[in-house]
């Protein structure tokens, strides 16, 4: 074990994982087995929310970047010579929906890859099928802890050997809160959480609540809420929130559930006393306009955000374009659901060719996965590394609600970072477990 982890090190900080591809490839080519390329296009399939209140905020966004994405690597000579063939799917439907539409697409369809995903649920019902069937999938956005590192998931070794996902857990949203609010409100006295009842909003609220009681052990948690998914009036919850009178309330809402709950509350005057913290609110200015209410906490899922600027040149020069690309196509900024799409295909995109330069010729979908594991490479929103256990591992940015004159709804004001060290679990600790062990 010993020997196997010093080797490991020794790839991360030497570089060697490069080395050690170009010379197998170049071996391989010197020997006269290099694998052909095949000529037709990659199948692809992009599942997102195209209909229902999660469409217009969330999975739609993600479907306009999976296809600007695919344009974009087209026109720039595709994958290894391979042109894309996107095939955008619906995740509407429930669980077993999804469940039946992967097996079709890996096991009729032959897709390459699926990627998809927004719900919790749908991930992990359909993110086992990927070793079941032997097809690869990246989950893109959905956000349970519980996906990579559930009771089964052996330390330091991969959940799944073909499934993995393209960004960080629920776990950084929450935990950013909790350290923003801990610096910035040192002297609240209460909190309330409103979360949809299910796996995402369950979550989120334990990680949330176990973190601020290991940072703020004085704040009280007055009320708790779980509204069903896809609810339509907030109004008995807005009135029951007030009437606690937190001086916070944490809120892991999404979609057009989120859009709901923030007009409703607007027009029953909740922003007047209390303050929102939103796990995953950035889409939510935008989508409501200038009426949304100013000094708001918002947390963007990571440092997905249009006004971030990262600091390595290469994700700087694609933030650049991502931006402007993105605002030219469809006339809003990209919010982070579309960051999210662009960190899966073009994980699937540098690790088929790290691959490719290991084996010399098209990879297998074992020798993706393979690649994948470990992968770091330049996003908008900065370098992203999905580790050894398959898990995307990011940065988290946190900032108040303020309007501007130069926008037609708040953008973000006194802005924070926190590193992917302070707010991603260690591999093989489960995040509470984590939260638990701070001194």
């Amino acid at each position: 074990m010993k020997k196997e982890v010093s080797r490991r090190k020794f790839l991360k900080y030497m570089g060697a994982t490069a080395l050690t591809a170009g010379s197998l490839g170049a071996a391989s080519k010197a020997l006269g087995q290099a694998k052909p390329i095949p000529k037709d296009p990659i199948k692809i399939a992009a599942v997102s929310f195209l209909t229902g209140a999660a469409a217009a905020p969330f999975g739609i966004p993600g479907d306009n970047t999976y296809k600007m994405c695919a344009d974009k690597i087209n026109a720039e000579g595709g994958i290894l010579g391979r042109k894309i063939d996107l095939q955008s799917k619906d995740e509407a439907g429930g669980v077993d929906a999804q469940v039946k539409l992967c097996r079709k697409l890996i096991l009729e369809d032959k897709v390459d890859v699926v990627l998809g995903y927004i719900s919790s649920a749908s991930c992990l019902a359909v993110l086992p099928l990927a070793d079941e069937l032997g097809g690869l999938i990246v989950a893109y956005d959905c956000g349970t802890h519980e996906l990579m590192e559930g009771a089964k998931s052996p330390y330091e070794v991969p959940k799944f050997k073909l499934g993995f996902r393209s960004k960080a857990h629920l776990g950084i949203d929450n935990i950013a809160l909790a350290l923003y609010i801990k610096k910035n409100y040192p002297k609240i006295n209460k909190i309330a959480g409103i979360n949809q009842d299910y796996a995402w909003g369950r979550d989120s609220w334990l990680i949330f609540e176990t973190a601020m009681k290991k940072l703020m052990p004085q704040v009280q948690m007055v009320k708790t809420l779980w509204p069903p998914l896809g609810n339509t009036d907030f109004t008995a919850h807005i009135s029951a929130l007030m009437g606690s009178e937190p001086d916070i309330v944490h809120s892991s809402l999404w979609g057009g559930d989120a859009v709901t709950f923030s007009k409703q509350a607007l027009g029953m005057g909740f922003f007047k006393k209390i303050r929102m913290a939103y796990s995953r609110g950035e889409p939510y200015p935008q989508e409501v306009g200038k009426d949304y209410p100013e000094g708001q906490i918002i947390c963007c899922a990571g440092t997905h955000y249009f006004l971030y600027m990262p600091k390595d040149k290469a994700s700087a020069d694609l933030q650049k374009w991502f931006v402007g690309e993105y605002k030219k196509r469809y006339g809003k900024y990209p919010s982070y659901p579309c960051y999210h799409a662009f960190q899966a295909i073009f994980a699937y995109k540098h690790s088929v060719e790290k691959a490719a330069k290991a084996v010399g010729g098209w990879p297998t979908i074992e020798e993706i996965a393979k690649a994948m594991t470990g992968i770091t490479f330049p996003t908008p929103s900065g370098m992203l590394t999905i580790r050894e256990d398959h898990n995307g591992i990011e940065d988290c940015l946190v900032g108040i609600t303020k309007l501007t004159p130069k926008y037609p709804f708040p953008i973000l004001d006194k802005m924070e970072i926190f590193p992917a060290a302070q707010v991603n679990a260690p591999i093989g600790m489960k995040t509470v477990d984590w939260i638990n062990s701070w001194k």
